[in-house]
């Protein structure tokens, strides 16, 4: 968690995502962590506050491992209209949601829990119509309605006990600081999964069908998705650099034919 900090503060000089990325809400986020110790509750469910501080500190990681964000303002203005669009009619319409473009030619797409999608610059040049685009953003959105990233945490138990203001007053720093190094790794094991080895193959799908809905329900063509995969299995290339965290493209485009 202290790596976090210096990335925070160059964050906070990238004037050119600030107008459509909020990086003060995620130092609340941080501040929140450090001087109130909010961890979230083993074999439980995690809660708003719980998924907001992991989904801050996920989203920070995520944009220094990437290049930082895009600072283009029309494709952050884009990006951001047609995903606001598509939360508002998600099955969580209360969540802030938050869109930008990361600054890696890799073509891939993350999500990170309490309203957070990135997808690379690589993949965004790949999508040349509103109805694709929002049909990659639409999968992002349904991994957060549907808390995978947030269920690897609480099927792992990497965090235990909530923990207040109260314990460092108290004089129990080393319990405060064993459930912050706790929180750590439960922070680790989602980017581990976001940036490694992927959703397994079934959260992937049920992202794409879901994903799919969306788009459908806010007025964009079924078949966005599924054209970006083809034409990325047209191309070939590297499969290191082309949605390596996620099933293989002739799996999806099958399953989103049916």
């Amino acid at each position: 968690m202290r790596t976090l900090l210096p990335l925070l503060l160059a964050l906070c000089l990238a004037a050119g995502a600030r107008a459509q990325f909020d990086f003060g809400k995620l130092s609340k986020g941080m501040d929140t962590l450090k001087s109130v110790g909010k961890v979230a509750k083993a074999a439980a469910k995690i809660g708003p506050a719980e998924e907001r501080v992991i989904g801050d500190s996920v989203a920070l990681e995520l944009v220094g491992r990437y290049g930082g964000l895009v600072r283009d303002e029309e494709i952050m203005r884009r990006v951001n209209l047609i995903g606001r669009a598509l939360g508002r009619y998600s099955s969580r319409p209360e969540l802030d949601w938050r869109f930008g473009v990361l600054d890696s030619a890799t073509v891939n797409a993350f999500s990170a829990p309490d309203g957070y999608v990135f997808i690379t610059r690589g993949l965004y040049r790949q999508a040349d119509t509103d109805d694709a685009l929002a049909a990659i953003l639409g999968h992002e959105i349904a991994h957060i309605t549907k808390r995978h990233a947030l269920s690897i945490v609480e099927r792992g138990e990497f965090l235990s006990g909530a923990t207040s203001l109260a314990a460092q007053q108290s004089g129990r720093v080393r319990q405060l600081e064993s459930q912050l190094r706790q929180f750590d790794l439960g922070v680790e094991q989602i980017l581990a999964t976001l940036c490694a080895q992927g959703f397994d193959p079934l959260s992937e799908y049920d992202a794409d069908q879901e994903g799919r809905r969306l788009a459908v329900t806010t007025g964009y063509a079924a078949g966005g998705l599924r054209g970006v995969l083809r034409t990325l299995a047209q191309q070939g290339g590297d499969p290191r650099q082309i949605f390596s965290t996620h099933p293989p493209l002739q799996e999806r485009i099958q399953r989103l034919s049916d």
